[in-house]
């Protein structure tokens, strides 16, 4: 039988991909007569198990599973297997297994297919899952210390993956293995599920990530990050929430980029809006709008405008002094207000 490559439903791809990664962490991938899967974890094995069983779609399949433990006690194995094998290892800490399929054939078409899932970006995100669930690791440790591993040789397909996700790493030589740290990096990896594959490895990682108290980002990340976003008018609860950090965090650091000539802020019914200098915008309410379309090819005393709006000519005279200072109103000789013209565009909030 001549096995095809061909277009499998979403859903059966992710799987397979997952399961490519799972072969590239821990399977023999110089072998040219079978298709080798090691782990300790029995959930992997049946899933790596189950997803080849219906990619091949052969009942002759000639599947091999050999255990092996440090103690005579047998594993309960939730499938049937053509052959098992137990062997004793006295330094397994805990039964591990290695999962086996014999045929030159069958282990051609899986090569393809794995070349094939390595040039589809939409599949990294399952690739690395597998991979992660292979040889990943999760350290917690003093001093708030969260790091994530994967233990390979160097290879540019693992690195192109990181570098799609825009993972930060570095390599440790001594240790064989990417270490990846920092907040902003985990994030990536909890927005992808990428450490979700392995059961225990998944408790692990959501317990440590739950457990920063609060975003710990690279420096001038949270900076950047702000000038950012105010592309339109934020406030700094906006941006605390957005973050994770207290109001008064983003707040001084929105201070710095006022002094830095990047950012401006306008009151508005007692909130400050933030919004980049570069945007060339200005933030008022929906009184001062009412205000300056009254205004409009109108010369107007104080009183007179006081009277129109039904309040005292005193807080009339403040609304205007604000409108002044944001270069939307001004006065003439004969203290008669009226509306310029201003090539900056107004926002109403």
């Amino acid at each position: 039988m001549k096995l095809q490559l061909k277009d499998f439903p979403i859903e059966f791809k992710r799987k397979i991909a997952q399961c490519i990664g799972l072969w590239l962490a821990e399977g023999d991938t110089k072998c040219n007569n079978e298709i080798t899967f090691t782990n300790n974890e029995m959930q992997l094995i049946v899933f790596f198990n189950d997803a080849l069983v219906k990619l091949f779609s052969d009942p002759l399949l000639k599947i091999r599973l050999y255990i092996y433990n440090n103690s005579s006690k047998k594993s309960k194995i939730p499938r049937k297997i053509n052959v098992i094998k137990y062997y004793l290892d006295k330094r397994a800490n805990k039964p591990y297994y290695i999962w086996r399929l014999a045929s030159v054939e069958h282990n051609l078409f899986w090569k393809q297919l794995v070349e094939e899932y390595k040039k589809d970006a939409s599949l990294y995100s399952e690739i690395l899952k597998g991979i992660f669930a292979g040889e990943g690791n999760i350290k917690t440790g003093s001093h708030s210390n969260r790091t994530l591993r994967i233990s390979q040789l160097k290879d540019t397909f693992i690195e192109k993956i990181l570098q799609f996700f825009n993972i930060e790493y570095s390599y440790n030589e001594i240790n064989c293995s990417y270490v990846i740290t920092g907040k902003w990096n985990w994030d990536k990896f909890a927005e992808n599920n990428l450490a979700d594959l392995h059961p225990l490895k998944k408790t692990k990682f959501w317990q440590a990530y739950k457990s920063f108290k609060q975003d710990y980002y690279k420096k001038n990340f949270l900076k950047d990050s702000l000038y950012k976003d105010l592309i339109k008018p934020l406030t700094a609860k906006d941006l605390s929430r957005k973050y994770n950090r207290s109001q008064y965090r983003v707040s001084e650091v929105l201070t710095l980029l006022k002094k830095e000539n990047k950012v401006d802020n306008f009151r508005v019914y007692s909130q400050s809006f933030w919004i980049r200098k570069d945007q060339n915008k200005i933030i008022i309410s929906k009184l001062k709008s009412r205000y300056l379309t009254h205004l409009s090819n109108k010369q107007m005393r104080t009183y007179q405008i006081a009277k129109y709006f039904k309040v005292d000519d005193k807080s009339s005279y403040r609304r205007l002094q604000e409108l002044k200072k944001l270069g939307l109103v001004q006065r003439d000789e004969t203290k008669r207000w009226f509306k310029i013209e201003n090539d900056k565009q107004v926002i109403v909030i």
